[in-house]
């Protein structure tokens, strides 16, 4: 039974992190039916008390209110197989027609922050309209399963208190949990706990039989009878333990033996780590060394390409070694042939890794580092402008492996989580240069596309604190600027006000203009953010200067629209709309940014409103609108749908009324607060 969600992910603007399945549709409408349950376990047996009582959870009384059933119990004793098997075993998905969503706290390793903003991306929240605080999140999350049959399961929860302020709005929603704590204490809560424990004699032989194979077992019942109890009946120890007698052959007598030696060993889930060793210990050299570098490869998840670059193999011979690590069942293989370990099985190999000595562990590192800087550098220019400004890698030899934007973005949302993780290693190293790659490069890229707040922020911190270490201020400048952006969207202008006026500060002193022009520009948008219009413009204007001596015409057209904006709000029309039709002129020179052009029309159609020309305001509406059609953006036209429907109401033109619609319709596919406006202007 795996311990990380990773699958097929579709519509991944909608959706974010790492699910089992499919995201399904319904009803035409863009509301994702999120499909994450981890796959059915093999060789499942028995436990059918306690597979009658989650029967008996989920025809039991709600009492007004979202059921919570806790699975607590010893590491590897079988608790998330349980509940998969009962999920689809027991034909319990239909009963939750509106989807499942799956989650891994990981003992710990995960908050109910993160929980929290998982579920919202898998129910289709998109991720500017995440609050940045957990607060926000679960208060937007009670708002989102309100009225909604699904179905939540949290794996590996550390405390199952703190999971209850992830309850769901719906008393037709169930959330299951997984715990090595006991969670008794919490029916007063309404939380149903029962705990799980090892299998019985019978039980685990049985499971000895199906994966080792009956008649091996049968000829040897009493050594059988033996390695059971020396497994400590724990269903992970019982399959690792049968692969290696499969994949070796000889006695189960000589296997009771080797186990029996080692009881002694460990003190903390020494049965289970003994037949870790037992297992491990049948490896040839080049599979051992692959298991010890599994050891330390930072992330949950893997393919065999990263782990071709830890382990200095071809990715062919990478990928056979992995799948005799899986054939052993010392490794779980996803849908999408990414491989992970169960928990205890990552805790056996970090152990094991720790033999390799600093510096090989340190080459190694060096070497997924170095794969993750590239391939990330290649996906940011299949996803970004590339010419956009970076302070770091700014050019990638070689043939790129992506194949558009498309591919690119999938391989950035689904090793996300390993971006991160390498970003907090190459922190821990004081690899300061790698860690303002990753977040100038794929990290950004990434975020300009889906956004993930809390993660990102806690990276550009990181970086903007390597750069200082570097004394590279032209790194500072860059990652303060990219910072005070994401402070905006998070709606914390104060802070972004002060990160965007540092950025500029230290831009000023190394009179780099490229970047100083970027650190100019994030400066005008922060204070615009605040309401500072006019001063905002100045900083536009500066940065404007700036890009045109350096030829950057892309550069340019962004600050004229920038300043549009702010000219617009302050109510000069006139002058906004001279510096919008050069800014448009400008992006004809790029043809693969529809949406800058998108968003200028629609501030050209603001300045013609506010000048009373309502009629100028529809033209530029409704090329707007069509560019968005064209590119199947269909949310980015609740904006230009309303504003197109105001300027027909002033005009008395037909047709306000399906503009109104259409837009209500777009923001309640999304539960956007917006809808109500919206609502309001239909039956005002």
């Amino acid at each position: 039974m795996g311990n990380d969600n990773s699958g097929r992910v579709e519509n991944l603007a909608q959706v974010g992190g790492d699910v089992h399945g499919g995201i399904h549709f319904h009803g035409g409408r863009d509301v994702p039916v999120p499909r994450e349950l981890p796959p059915e376990p093999e060789h499942f047996v028995d436990r059918e008390e306690q597979r009658a009582w989650l029967d008996r959870l989920l025809d039991g009384d709600r009492r007004g209110r979202a059921e919570v059933g806790a699975v607590t119990g010893l590491s590897g004793v079988g608790k998330s197989a349980l509940i998969a098997y009962w999920l689809r075993a027991h034909d319990v998905i239909e009963r939750f027609d509106h989807g499942q969503v799956y989650f891994d706290f990981g003992s710990g390793r995960r908050t109910v922050d993160q929980a929290a903003e998982h579920c919202l991306r898998a129910l289709g929240v998109p991720g500017e309209r995440i609050p940045p605080t957990s607060q926000g999140k679960i208060a937007l999350l009670r708002t989102e399963t309100d009225h909604r049959r699904l179905l939540f399961f949290f794996d590996n929860v550390d405390d199952v208190r703190e999971l209850l302020r992830l309850r769901p709005a719906s008393p037709d929603s169930v959330v299951l949990c997984t715990s090595h704590r006991d969670a008794a204490e919490l029916r007063p809560d309404g939380v149903a706990a029962i705990r799980l424990a090892p299998l019985d004699e019978d039980t685990a032989l049985d499971v000895l039989r199906r994966c080792a194979g009956a008649e091996l077992v049968e000829a040897e019942l009493d050594a059988a009878k033996r390695v059971v109890e020396l497994c400590g009946y724990l269903p992970i120890a019982l399959r690792v333990v049968a692969a290696r007698l499969v994949k070796r052959g000889g006695r189960i007598e000589r296997v009771a033996a080797e186990l029996q030696d080692r009881q002694r060993r460990r003190v903390r889930l020494e049965k289970v780590l003994r037949a870790l060793d037992f297992a491990t210990d049948g490896l040839d050299e080049p599979h051992a060394e692959l298991y010890r570098l599994l050891g330390v490869f930072p992330g949950r998840g893997f393919t065999a390409e990263a782990v071709a670059a830890l382990a200095d193999l071809d990715p062919a011979d990478a990928e056979d070694a992995l799948e005799e690590l899986h054939d052993r069942s010392l490794l779980e293989r996803d849908d999408l042939d990414r491989y992970r370990f169960h928990d205890l099985v990552r805790e056996h190999a970090a152990e094991a890794g720790r033999q390799l000595g600093a510096d090989r562990r340190e080459a190694a590192l060096r070497r997924l580092v170095g794969w993750y800087r590239r391939q990330g550098a290649f996906a940011d220019r299949k996803v970004m402008e590339p010419t956009r400004l970076r302070v770091a890698d700014p050019d990638v030899a070689g043939k790129n492996p992506f194949s558009g934007k498309k591919a690119a973005l999938e391989w950035l949302e689904r090793e996300r989580p390993n971006l991160l993780a390498v970003v907090g290693v190459c922190a821990e190293n004081d690899w300061h240069e790698d860690v303002v790659a990753i977040c100038d490069g794929p990290l950004w890229a990434l975020h300009h596309q889906h956004k993930h707040y809390a993660d990102t922020l806690a990276a550009l911190r990181r970086a903007v604190d390597s750069a200082a270490a570097l004394g590279n201020p032209v790194a500072e400048a860059r990652m303060r600027s990219l910072r005070s952006q994401l402070l905006v969207e998070t709606g914390e202008t104060a802070q972004a006000r002060d990160e965007s006026e540092r950025a500029c500060a230290v831009a000023e002193r190394v009179g780099h203009r490229r970047v100083l022009a970027s650190a100019l520009e994030f400066r005008g948008k922060a204070l615009h953010a605040c309401g500072d219009h006019f001063d905002a413009i100045g900083f536009f204007h500066r940065a404007h200067a700036l890009n045109e001596e350096v030829g950057q015409v892309r550069g340019m057209a962004l600050q004229e629209y920038l300043a549009g904006k702010s000219l617009v709000a302050l109510g000069k029309y006139a002058e906004a709309l001279d510096n919008l039709r050069t800014a448009l002129d400008r992006m004809a020179g790029f043809p693969d940014d529809a949406r800058t052009p998108e968003r200028i029309r629609i501030t050209m159609g603001r300045a013609h409103q506010g000048r009373d020309r309502h009629d100028d305001a529809i033209s530029e509406f409704e090329a707007a609108i069509r560019s968005i059609r064209a590119r199947g953006a269909s949310f980015d036209l609740a904006e230009p749908l309303e504003l197109l429907a105001e300027s027909l109401v002033a005009t008395g033109r037909p047709g306000a009324q399906d503009c109104l619609r259409e837009a209500l319709s777009l923001h309640e596919s999304v539960r956007s607060p917006k809808a109500d406006r919206v609502r309001g202007k239909l039956t005002g």
